[in-house]
């Protein structure tokens, strides 16, 4: 596999299995392709402020191919571990993509924000955008290499669920090793609020929110995902767009410009083009919506 960036590139169609109650969704993948499976797994509750989730892709495709899926960052880094390589890898500001060749696998971690400086010592204005070591990893790397060698080469609807458990449990054990601090749990409720909250459109309302001046909201935020929170806003408005221009053919432009806190159409467009590379409709027509 071949990247440019790999922040919450857990791309590709759903697979049955997952935790209870439905594996965990992720609005990175802006393109999805039904020939990469996806199996997204919970992490357990006490390592879950530092791990979003783990997700595993597979994909075959004819001998030449080359699949190129973009993927929208979510604030956080991402660990990826192939049968041949093992990186950490920082979030990219605009769009990045992933070459798919070949036939193959990959387990992913989707780090918290609060994660990535947790892990690595550094603020992640350093770490973002960049490729790194595995901070700690220890057995990790060929545990999960073990594991995957074991399962099924094509395991289809009948999901492996012990392979599934065998690897959440080495990355739980993993993270286990890293203490969370309370600039991390900050952090993470900010970044929750944004995602969850559509009201937030200004720097400002998230200020207000936390109770902190726009400064000190600045200085955590580059500190802790590397960017600015108006990166956060602009971040989950962009995914909400693209999963909505997907998923709801018929609803106006206008609409959707409205219900995701933009000024207007005009401003939407132009700010969807500059980070997808594509027109809102121009998108909305490739992607089949």
């Amino acid at each position: 596999m071949d990247r440019t960036g790999y922040g919450g590139a857990d791309s590709g169609a759903e697979e049955p299995g997952g935790a209870v109650g439905g594996p965990p969704l992720s609005k990175g993948v802006v393109r999805p392709d039904r020939r990469v499976t996806m199996r997204r797994l919970s992490v357990p509750d006490d390592v879950a402020a530092l791990a979003r989730h783990v997700w595993i892709p597979r994909w075959d495709l004819p001998a030449g191919e080359v699949l190129t899926q973009p993927v929208l960052e979510y604030p956080g880094a991402n660990v990826v571990i192939e049968p041949v390589s093992a990186a950490l890898y920082g979030p990219q500001r605009g769009l990045s993509t992933i070459d798919l060749r070949g036939r193959s696998w990959g387990v992913g971690i989707l780090l918290r924000p609060a994660a990535g400086t947790i892990l690595t010592g550094r603020p992640m204005d350093e770490i973002a955008g960049a490729v790194h070591d595995v901070p700690g990893s220890g057995r990790l790397v060929p545990a999960v290499r073990t594991v995957m060698a074991g399962e099924t080469a094509d395991p289809g609807p009948a999901v492996d669920t012990a392979v599934d458990d065998a690897v959440v449990t080495l990355v739980a054990e993993w993270l286990r090793q890293f203490v969370l601090d309370d600039e991390g749990l900050l952090i993470n409720a900010i970044v929750d609020a944004v995602e969850s909250d559509a009201t937030l459109v200004r720097v400002a309302d998230i200020a207000a929110r936390f109770a902190l001046d726009q400064r000190r909201l600045q200085r955590i935020c580059r500190r802790r995902i590397g960017y600015s929170p108006k990166w956060l806003i602009n971040r989950r408005r962009l995914q909400e767009a693209a999963t909505v221009l997907r998923d709801a053919p018929h609803a106006p432009l206008a609409d959707v410009a409205q219900e995701l806190g933009y000024s207007d159409q005009a401003h939407f467009a132009r700010e969807f083009a500059a980070v997808i590379g594509t027109p809102p409709g121009a998108y909305r027509a490739q992607t089949g919506g």
